[in-house]
């Protein structure tokens, strides 16, 4: 193709299922983009050591947004890429966009009683494990927090006080499919899409053409900064109420409805090419 295509995608409710967390619905569509060699960009709300056990059980090995855009993360010597504004951190190339979790969660202590709120590190191993139905080895992997602090609030009413307690001290609130997150303010997947499409660009040296996939609000920065975005539905087939000029909508949630679109897509593609 002329251009080069990119795929940015959330995980849970997108690639992966609501329930199971399975992404055997999407194996078709996997298989194309892998003989396409096609970057499949994971955007995210898990911690990096959680994409990194996914990485490898799908035989993946491509950058990756972690923690809601917390850091951009490139395998070192990826593609030969020039990426000035990394850091090296272990076996990658960092670029970080979030707080320190450290930051976040002393924030979190100092406003957790008033507003009845609890976070991923006050929360036991089996509360998790009740809440996601992750097993409990993955459970311990999403509890590695680097950037982010998830949360689970008693009374909703008084979000918007707690935004703006959190907003003046330098964090924003944001909301995923089981919990919210609480992440810097200057952060979010539209920022980290972004700034890892600049370090495409300036690598590949031709045009890209990128598509975003999310089901959440914390998904919609992303949906915003790519060039189609497709907004993926729940599982009781209920979308979020969001609209983009070339919104595309899944006919069906999970792996199977992002398989059908990511399919959809690169055909509709291929006939323009």
């Amino acid at each position: 193709m002329r251009r080069a295509i990119i795929i940015f995608t959330d995980l849970d409710g997108s690639l992966l299922d609501h329930d199971g967390y399975s992404y055997v619905g999407a194996l078709p569509a996997l298989e194309i983009i892998r003989e396409q060699a096609i970057p499949l960009v994971f955007v995210t709300s898990k911690t990096r050591v959680e994409v990194e056990r996914l990485h490898e059980e799908m035989g993946i090995q491509e950058p990756f947004i972690a923690e809601n855009g917390g850091g951009i993360f490139f395998p070192r010597g990826y593609g030969g890429f020039r990426i000035p504004t990394a850091i090296e951190q272990g076996p990658f190339a960092l670029i970080l966009l979030g707080r320190p979790y450290a930051e976040i969660r002393r924030f979190l202590e100092s406003v957790k009683e008033h507003y009845g709120l609890r976070g991923s590190g006050d929360m036991s191993l089996e509360e998790i494990v009740s809440i996601t139905g992750l097993t409990t080895e993955k459970t311990r992997l999403a509890k590695e927090r680097e950037f982010t602090e998830p949360f689970l609030m008693a009374d909703q009413e008084t979000l918007d006080t707690l935004r703006e307690e959190a907003r003046a001290a330098g964090l924003k609130i944001t909301r995923g499919g089981r919990f919210f997150h609480l992440i810097g303010i200057e952060q979010d997947k539209g920022k980290a899409v972004k700034h890892a499409l600049k370090i495409f660009q300036d690598n590949f040296g031709k045009e890209l053409l990128s598509v975003g996939i999310g089901d959440r609000p914390n998904d919609f920065p992303m949906l915003s900064a790519v060039d189609i975005p497709v907004l993926m539905p729940h599982p009781d087939g209920r979308y979020e109420d969001f609209t983009l000029p070339k919104l595309l909508k899944a006919a069906c949630p999970g792996s199977r409805g992002w398989n059908e679109a990511v399919t959809g897509i690169l055909d509709a593609l291929t006939e323009t090419e």
